[in-house]
């Protein structure tokens, strides 16, 4: 029988396997699962416009053919023996058999032989994206169609075959953002962060993940929370404080934000403490549109640090008692011992050098609650060298850049600065009146230079026959402990000291 432009049937070599097939159909997930109103309607459109009692998303699987949608059959499946569209899905484009009676690949089939007394068939291969056949849309009738198919009608056809493969690959879309979702959830809350978006454009309109909402003890539907809402939830004592943060944020240029606060769970109303870090979106003239982030519950790590804290303070406590007691028995020795007295003397004034400095780098107990939090090592020196300054005159100046100091570089720095300042009140600068020292720090690349300069005191002839304690002691100090450089220049002014600290070893 001679066919049409639209009932051209393209016969074609498969260059596919019928595994391949059939793992590509399977990926889909989309077997035996419920009928869908996308692909009812597909079955109602091809039945209306193709004008026929039967139409049918066709899958086909090795040992059967299911049903997604259809009109007319009343089954959900049957078995592949019978299929019509599993030789049909052998062939590409549009297949039109005008009188099934007529073909020999279906004439003894029982669907046609028998009910429903299938003698017309139309179908449109469903192709995925690599050119693997899963099934057809297509439509049936109880009586031949000697003139197959209208143009219009193999058109919509082919049309809807297209419809149905684009559901497909929407639906996989959909169950797969499902699953990262699921996962990217799973990842959160075991690493007890929660996601949260904020859009700054409309209102402060928030989004807020489901881990999110467990971390501030929330019931799911405050998925959408306030802006408002939030602030109430932060403890008191914190809410200023972060509200005019976020303010500041959103109002600069920044694009990173970073908070920690507590909260009160509405829930349990536990006190809770937060870790705040956020992207800030911002359009092309820097207005801030998009906040997003996550949470992360800190209170385990809170609790860490103020038992850390309190630690801290008793070992400091008992430090400083240390000192204290080995000071007394220095002092108890050199009482009536006139050749002991000068080395206890200068030990002494070692030891409280060693207080200061511990006092700086741990200001946590009352005595030293004036120190400031900020360690550096321009206050390090201020702390360290007051002592020294013993009238209104200023015996050393300061200047320069600075650098946050730790606990083992300032017991290092404590020391030498002691030394130093001990032999300019003794033999330097600072055994006249008119003697000063000054101390110059830069911070080039990652090195700290600090340069001890001291002038109006006696003149030097020279160098040191021998170097003493105190300059071995810096040396071993500087190059040993901190990983630095130290150098002397005896000159006729006045004593210039170099020294050169890794930035990173000056903040340990």
């Amino acid at each position: 029988m001679k066919k049409g432009p639209a009932q051209v049937q393209a016969l074609a070599t498969c260059s596919w396997s019928e595994n391949e097939r059939v793992v590509a159909l399977r990926a889909y997930d989309i077997l035996d699962t419920p009928p869908e109103r996308a692909f009812d309607d597909i079955c109602t459109i091809a039945a209306q416009v193709c004008r026929a009692p039967i139409a049918v998303v066709n899958l086909i699987e090795n040992t059967r053919q299911f049903f997604k949608a259809e009109i007319g059959l009343g089954v959900r499946e049957t078995p592949l023996d019978i299929s019509i569209c599993a030789h049909v899905i052998r062939q590409r484009g549009l297949v039109v058999v005008p009188d099934t009676t007529q073909d020999p690949r279906f004439a003894c089939n029982p669907l046609v032989t028998g009910n429903p007394h299938l003698r017309f068939y139309a179908g449109a291969v469903l192709e995925t994206r690599d050119g693997l056949p899963i099934g057809t849309v297509c439509v049936l009738d109880h009586t031949p169609r000697p003139q197959g198919l209208t143009g219009e009608q193999a058109e919509v056809l082919q049309a809807l075959a297209r419809q149905v493969m684009t559901q497909l690959e929407h639906r996989r879309l959909l169950i797969t953002l499902a699953q990262r979702e699921a996962e990217l959830e799973r990842v959160q809350e075991i690493a007890g962060v929660g996601g949260f978006e904020v859009d700054l454009s409309q209102g402060f309109r928030s989004l807020r993940s489901p881990q999110y909402l467990r971390i501030h003890g929330l019931p799911p539907e405050a998925a959408r929370e306030t802006h408002e809402a939030w602030l109430r939830r932060i403890h008191p004592e914190d809410r200023e404080r972060i509200e005019r943060h976020f303010v500041e944020a959103v109002r600069s240029s920044d694009t990173d934000y970073r908070a920690e606060y507590r909260i009160i769970r509405p829930g349990d109303g536990a006190t809770r403490w937060i870790s705040a870090s956020a992207r800030i979106d911002r359009d092309v003239n820097g207005r801030a549109v998009r906040l997003i982030g996550a949470h992360r519950d800190i209170t385990e790590r809170k609790d860490a640090e103020e038992a850390r804290e309190l630690l801290t303070r008793e070992l400091s406590h008992r430090i400083k008692n240390i000192f204290a007691v080995v000071g007394g028995l220095a002092a108890l020795t050199a009482r009536g011992n006139e050749a002991a007295r000068k080395y206890a003397d200068d030990f002494l004034k070692r030891l409280r050098g060693l207080a200061l400095a511990h006092d700086y780098v741990r200001p946590h107990s009352p005595s030293s609650s004036h120190l400031p939090s900020d360690q550096t090592i321009q206050g390090l020196l201020r702390t360290l060298l007051a002592p020294y300054a013993e009238d209104a005159h200023e015996r050393f100046i300061i200047e320069g850049d600075d650098a946050r100091v730790g606990e083992k570089a300032a017991t290092a720095i404590a020391l030498i600065m002691h030394e130093q300042a001990t032999n300019a009140v003794k033999y330097g600068a600072l055994s006249t009146r008119a003697g000063h020292v000054t101390i110059r720090l830069r911070c080039e690349g990652d090195t700290l230079h600090l340069v001890w300069q001291e002038r109006g005191g006696p003149a030097i002839a020279g160098p040191p026959e021998r170097s003493g304690f105190g300059t071995t002691m810096s040396v071993r100090t500087i190059e040993g402990q901190l990983g630095g450089e130290i150098r002397h220049e005896w000159r006729p002014e006045g004593l210039t000291m170099c020294i050169k600290v890794p930035i990173g070893s000056l903040a340990q």
